[in-house]
This record gives C-alpha cells, structure tokens and sequence, in this order.
C-alpha cells in the first residue's frame, strides 16, 4: 500500500478521475493536479509505466500544494547550479521529454527542468518508481542528492510512517 487513507486525508486528496484523451490548454497531457478541488485528473491512455510516474507526479503537486512551508521553492532553487534559471511556466518551455536522463546533472527529465514544481514533483515521481535508479544516480550528482534528500525529509515531516517504495 503506497498511499494509505490517513495520509491522503493529511494531503486533502479526495477525488482521482481517470479519462482518456485528456488535454489542458489544448495540450495532449498525461495528468493534471487541481489541488484547490483536491482533485487528480489522469490520462488512462498513457503507458502503464508513464501512469505510474504521472500518478506520483500529480500526487506530489497535491502535497506541496498543502504543504508549501515544508517545500519552499526558494530552497529548492539553492540546489541547482547559480547558472541555471527554470522556464516562467512548465509550457513555456520546449523541455516536454519524461524520458529519464542519462546524464542528470541535477534533473531526472528534461520537463523537470522547467519549473521548480515540476522538478520537484518529477523527483518525486522517481523516488517512488526508480528507487534503485535515484540510488545510483545520486551518488554521483550531489545536486540529485540533495533534491531526493529534502523530499524525503520534509515527507517524513507530513506522515512519519510514509512509505517510500524499497527503501
């Protein structure tokens, strides 16, 4: 069980609805959090491996909604090299590719590099997907590192039992 109903009452998660063909903003999407209806919109088309990540994703979204003092974009930005700016909005940017990066340099996908949200939440979604793939990835990017440790320090803040797959 990833996701128990205490900790999904703690995020304010009340409803997941499952349509196909889903677009937001005339744009072919895989998900979509709407945290203000504690509402999760997710495209049953998708891959079941891109489902599965898109679902932490969205999730995660929820949580920082909820959660914003215990995921402070300021502090997340401090992880990233001086040099690096993220896109004014996640479709502001050409960096739509959920194909996990070989060389990561900080940043899972190239969509995690559009905003801090979204670096966030794909971090997220890769903790709970690709353990042994942050496990291996982060030993060698201190960026990473630092990134997957302040997820999973400040989710342990929110439900001290949450379970963070294979861990």
């Amino acid at each position: 069980e990833t996701y128990n109903k205490s900790f999904l009452e703690k995020i304010s998660l009340q409803y997941i609805i499952l349509c196909k063909n889903l677009r937001v903003s005339d744009l072919s999407a895989h998900g979509f959090a709407n945290p203000k209806m504690k509402t999760l919109i997710l495209n049953s088309n998708s891959e079941k491996e891109i489902f599965r990540r898109v679902l932490h994703h969205e999730i995660f979204h929820i949580i920082q909604f909820n959660f914003s003092d215990y995921f402070d974009q300021f502090k997340w930005k401090n992880f990233n090299s001086s040099d690096f700016d993220y896109a004014e909005c996640s479709t502001c940017s050409n960096k739509l590719s959920l194909k996990p990066l070989d060389i990561t340099n900080g940043f899972f996908t190239d969509y995690s590099k559009t905003t801090f949200s979204e670096d966030m939440a794909e971090t997220f979604s890769f903790i709970m997907t690709y353990p042994k793939l942050v496990f291996n990835k982060i030993q060698n990017d201190n960026i990473l590192s630092g990134k997957v440790f302040f997820i999973k320090k400040n989710l342990i803040k929110i439900d001290e039992n949450f379970n963070f797959k294979n861990d």
